[in-house]
């Protein structure tokens, strides 16, 4: 069966640069429509691209995205290795509805810069067992704006969590008023809910229990995704 044995002991930068084949970082950057200023900080090793970063360097170069990431290949191991060999089922995880975008759009997006993957997330199945997470009950929503900066910032990736149970006072979640969707820290007080924003200039919320059914809360924020360049 395939199976991950780390066959390459290359640095980030080391396998970029050979993925590079002889490029100039100007040229190499148009190649991925990315700056050049990105390109060589990541052959610094000043940073590290994020997953859809890597994916389209890997596409483009006609590498694997395994290899360019983690400097493993695959290789077929006998039984006799199976047990050296640590392996773990990974699960997409769906986007939240409202994000979800056309074919078209899907397509056009996944090449242009700042853009998040918006069709869905990786998880490995161990991460949701520790937690105590069913992963089916998992959704990924795309944070807009800045309501809850800085802790949460335009664009962050949010792992929410479906399976709704009593609320977490202080807990940050996914709420459906009408029309509208925003993310809030919710409070609990004696006479219902303080919807409440990290960022000072929006206005706390109060949503007393007699209007609890006009707000339909998605699910609770379980980790944030978050891009270090």
């Amino acid at each position: 069966m395939n199976m991950i044995k780390n066959k390459n002991v290359k640095t980030f930068k080391d396998r970029l640069h050979s993925s590079m084949q002889g490029l100039s970082v100007s040229a190499f950057a148009k190649k991925c429509d990315m700056s050049e200023t990105v390109i060589r900080d990541y052959l610094s090793g000043k940073t590290y691209p994020s997953l859809t970063r890597l994916e389209v360097i890997a596409e483009k170069c006609n590498v694997s995205f395994n290899w360019l990431a983690t400097g493993y290949k695959l290789e077929v191991l006998g039984s006799k290795d199976d047990e050296n060999v640590y392996n773990e089922n990974i699960y997409r995880i769906p986007v939240y509805r409202k994000q979800l975008p056309t074919k078209e759009e899907a397509q056009m997006q996944r090449y242009v810069r700042e853009t998040p993957p918006v069709m869905n997330y990786p998880i490995v199945e161990g991460w949701a067992s520790h937690r105590g997470l069913d992963i089916k009950k998992l959704l990924i929503y795309w944070a807009k704006g800045d309501l809850m900066s800085p802790e949460i910032n335009n664009n962050n990736g949010l792992i929410i969590n479906t399976d709704i149970g009593d609320i977490v006072d202080g807990a940050i979640y996914l709420i459906e008023y009408e029309d509208i969707t925003f993310l809030r820290k919710v409070r609990l007080t004696l006479d219902g809910w303080l919807l409440i924003c990290n960022n000072s200039e929006y206005p706390t919320i109060e949503v007393p229990k007699t209007n609890f059914h006009k707000y339909h809360i998605v699910g609770r924020i379980v980790q944030i995704i978050k891009d270090i360049f």
